[in-house]
């Protein structure tokens, strides 16, 4: 027999809907002058906050330290690392300082520009190498430096080629040792050839400087800036990364290139840091949500007209969904104030379950008038019928949510709030407007009530009513499998796997996270005052999985007494520059290839002597591009000598002030540091920063895990994003744990109440309980990983899950239903229904490139399909089995 609840409540929402039903007209009206006064004030006062950092409450432990730590160091947050690549280590650094200088200039976009590898490490970058590594550079720099002096008297053309011919035939006479020509010969041979096909070459003196020994990581340089951060937008900061892109266009630079193109610019930028991957996520998130929600609406729209078998209901429904979207987002600019970067996704939660209440009415609507009942008490008889559950669904559904509101996770809380609010709301609307619009559109004439009295075909087999014992067997046996899964379920803490991998800043991202020497993912430690940080620094490297800790005063170089001794005898032999007026005159282009062709020459007698095999291949390369140069026709000869003069050695003059800088240098101390790095590494406050690196590669979760934990063993407050990854990780599963567990026990306790009946309760839990530890076993076995994107998915499972349950056993609870005949009825096709838009609404989502959204939709059609079959086959046979044991 139906409940005590089901009479009383549904006897009162069959009255309500009475009334709506005889004024529609006039309800209609009203609400639509509430929505859109509700319009107007949302519109003016529901704001956004992008601020990732305020996802968490400031109260957790690891929130407080954080925010203690920005205090202390105002210029280390929001930072937007932008990585500077060229061809030449000098090309590099100068463009480095171009685009730092042009950020510096506007103040009103940028808080902040910081060159990690500036000016006066540049200048200073001999006290910066060891002793060992110094006598080398000393003895290399001893057997170029005629070279650099020939050159810095007559650096063109003329006078390259006149020190590689004498140096030639020093080699064939053996004055000079094999191996030092080839290296030369090889680079001017780039650059020749680069020059004869129009492509951009910059031979590095630098590199030779060094002997050929400077890597990869030379030719990059780093620019971290604080951007003027509005977070009332959701694309927060986006206004400072254009600027970077206007001045680098203005500089001839490639934006956000991978690779550099023949013929292309020699310079490529690249920007990443929080602020860029949020930009860049929101941006992408934007534009393939807007692809995949033309398709996905066309298939709800679809569904629900087969559903409902009526364009009018269709329409009718989604202007209910509509409007009830309108009041919620009222709802939270008065209840909240702003939307987060979660809770804005309380209208993917207000769709999939407010389509489900208006479905449940329609359906049970149409049911009735196909069995003969006049429209208007049709209506009353489907809030009667269905009215309570609806309303208990309402309010489960919002227990859900709402159980997140105490919890640690911010972000999740004010969606809660919101998404629970919104299940009133849409309760409201469906049992108020939807009824309006339906009588306004009451079936007139003989065809318009066929359409709204032709009986719904039969679309869900009755295996489980058939076979009861058998399905309950089977789903026993499947739910014991998933159990044994469960455990390999975790949760992914790494941000980046739920980011588009395709995105220039994530790709960006992990190129900087394999270099520890710009590891973004770091430990900060603060110390009382410098001399503690030291002492902690020297315990913190002896951790394995520590690679480098080290505070301001590991900026002050040892050994400086012996490093200026030999930077003393490197200034000797390291000729000043020649004063101009000294200089011979510039050549002509007449002389330029008189003395191109000579080294021709000698270089072809080279490359037959009896001289190592390295020398002469270089020897011959050299030759025959010399050839190809000076045979070309049909050419601008001067201009073709003017890019070759600059290809070889343009970048010479920087390269010789440099080492003149370098040389010309005093000890430094700690007062002597560049004012910018200080106030990065110590505090107003005298507090020292101690920078801790991993030695482990970080993109795996479980050596982040493994970083933190290890240096919390000597530093139990450490901060950092490393530490902020990992505590992230645990306050979301923790609260997600809390908020789930709470929700289903008041769940429980209130269908106790209400029904007071344990078994009736039980029928809800057990296809409940077995779709989560099949959608958990799925997830495992389909790689889908549980990560931060899937926050909003699990709250939507829930309440689909635990409303598809309390449907059918409230339908089941009526006496005139068997169950036998429960599959065929209204409520089952709206439970079907109600899954499939679900499905139809996101389901789309799982084939984007962003990897959040796909795993968000991915594990919403696992978790639906698996929650509606779960309700659809196991839970019948439950009904079935439980009617035949009465």
């Amino acid at each position: 027999m139906s409940g005590r609840f089901e009479k009383v409540v549904g006897g009162l929402l069959a009255r309500w809907v009475t009334w709506m039903a005889r004024l529609p007209l006039l309800v209609v009206v009203l609400i639509l002058a509430v929505t859109a006064a509700i319009g107007v004030y949302t519109a003016r006062n529901l704001g956004v906050n992008a601020d990732l950092d305020e996802m968490f409450a400031a109260t957790i432990p690891f929130r407080a330290r954080e925010i203690a730590y920005e205090r202390a160091f105002p210029l280390l947050g929001h930072e937007v690392v932008i990585v500077v690549d060229a061809t030449t280590p000098e090309r590099a650094g100068e463009a480095a300082r171009e685009l730092a200088t042009r950020m510096r200039a506007d103040t009103g976009l940028f808080d902040s520009v910081f060159e990690p590898e500036g000016p006066f490490f540049e200048d200073h970058a001999l006290l910066y190498m060891n002793t060992d590594e110094l006598g080398e550079f000393a003895d290399r720099l001893a057997r170029v430096q005629p070279y650099l002096a020939g050159l810095a008297e007559d650096g063109s053309l003329r006078g390259l080629a006149d020190l590689l011919g004498r140096g030639s035939a020093a080699l064939r006479e053996g004055d000079i040792e094999p191996g030092e020509l080839a290296p030369m010969l090889e680079r001017v041979s780039r650059g020749v050839d680069a020059v004869i096909d129009g492509e951009s070459y910059r031979l590095s003196w630098a590199d030779i400087v060094a002997g050929g020994e400077l890597g990869e990581d030379s030719r990059r340089r780093i620019v971290i800036m604080q951007p003027v951060l509005d977070f009332s937008d959701v694309l927060a900061g986006s206004g400072s990364l254009e600027a970077v892109r206007g001045y680098a266009r203005e500089l001839g630079y490639a934006i956000d290139a991978a690779e550099f193109e023949p013929g292309g610019p020699d310079v490529r930028i690249r920007m990443t840091g929080d602020i860029a991957l949020s930009i860049e996520e929101m941006t992408l998130v934007q534009e393939q949500a807007a692809s995949a929600g033309l398709a996905s609406r066309v298939l709800v729209a679809v569904l629900l007209i087969f559903a409902l078998r009526s364009l009018g209901l269709a329409v009718a429904t989604l202007i209910t969904l509509v409007f009830g979207l309108v009041w919620t987002a009222g709802f939270a600019a008065f209840a909240v104030g702003h939307l987060n970067l979660l809770s804005v996704a309380f209208a993917v939660l207000f769709i999939g379950l407010s389509v489900d209440f208006a479905l449940h009415l329609c359906m049970r609507y149409r049911e009735l008038l196909a069995e003969g009942w006049p429209a208007e008490r049709a209506l009353a008889e489907t809030a009667r019928d269905v009215g309570a559950s609806i309303a208990l669904c309402a309010v489960t559904t919002a227990i859900g949510f709402l159980a997140f509101v105490p919890t640690d996770f911010a972000g999740v809380a004010e969606l809660g709030l919101i998404s629970g609010a919104g299940m009133f709301i849409s309760l409201f609307l469906n049992l108020t407007l939807l009824p309006a619009l339906i009588s306004l559109q009451q079936p007139r004439g003989r065809r318009g009530l066929a359409a709204l009295t032709a009986a719904s075909p039969r679309l869900i087999p009755a295996f489980s009513l058939r076979h009861p014992r058998r399905v309950a067997v089977v789903a026993l046996m499947i739910g014991f499998v998933g159990l044994a899964l469960l455990p390999q379920l975790s949760f992914d803490a790494n941000p980046l796997r739920v980011r588009d991998p395709a995105a220039q800043s994530v790709k960006t991202f992990e190129e900087l996270m394999a270099e520890s020497r710009h590891q973004p993912w770091e430990i900060a430690v603060v110390a009382d005052d410098l001399g503690s940080a030291q002492e902690l620094a020297g315990r913190l490297r002896e951790i394995d999985v520590v690679d480098e800790a080290f505070t301001v005063g590991d900026f002050v170089p040892e050994e400086q007494n012996e490093k200026l001794a030999i930077i003393e005898d490197v200034a000797l032999f390291l000729a000043p520059p020649p004063d101009p007026s000294g200089l011979p005159r510039p050549p002509g282009d007449a002389e330029k290839l008189t003395s191109l062709n000579e080294l021709r020459e000698e270089l072809i007698v080279l490359s037959q002597a009896a001289v190592p095999g390295a020398e002469r291949r270089a020897a011959a390369a050299t030759a025959a591009s010399l050839g190809r140069f000076l045979s070309a026709e049909n050419r601008d000869r001067a201009a073709d000598l003017a890019a070759l003069e600059t290809a070889l050695l343009g970048s010479l003059p920087d390269q010789l002030s440099s080492l003149q800088r370098a040389v010309n240098v005093g000890p430094v101390t700690l007062e002597e540091l560049p004012e910018a790095l200080v106030g990065r590494m110590v505090s107003r406050d005298g507090w020292a920063r101690i920078r801790v690196l991993p030695s482990e590669d970080l993109s795996d979760p479980a050596a982040i895990e493994r970083f933190v934990r290890g240096v919390r063993t000597v530093a139990p407050e450490a901060t950092g994003t490393a530490v902020n990854i990992v505590e992230a990780s645990d306050a979301t599963v923790r609260s997600f744990r809390q908020a789930l567990t709470a929700a289903v026990v008041v769940i429980v306790i209130l269908l106790l109440l209400i029904w007071r009946t344990i078994g009736d309760t039980l029928l809800v839990l057990a296809p409940l309980t077995l779709a989560a530890v099949l959608t958990g076993a799925a997830a495992v076995i389909g790689g889908i990983p549980i990560n931060f994107a899937d926050i909003i998915v699990l709250p939507l499972l829930l309440g689909i899950g635990v409303d598809s349950g309390i449907h059918l056993v409230e339908r089941s609870r009526l006496s005139h239903v068997s169950a036998g005949r429960l599959l065929e009825t209204s409520t089952a096709h709206a439970v079907l229904f109600s899954s499939l838009t679900t499905i139809a609404s996101f389901g789309t989502l799982g084939f984007a490139g962003h990897r959040g959204i796909a795993s968000m939709g991915q594990l919403l059609v696992v978790g639906v399909t698996l929650a509606v079959a779960c309700n659809l086959l196991l839970l019948p046979a439950l009904i079935q089995l439980r009617q035949r044991r009465k």
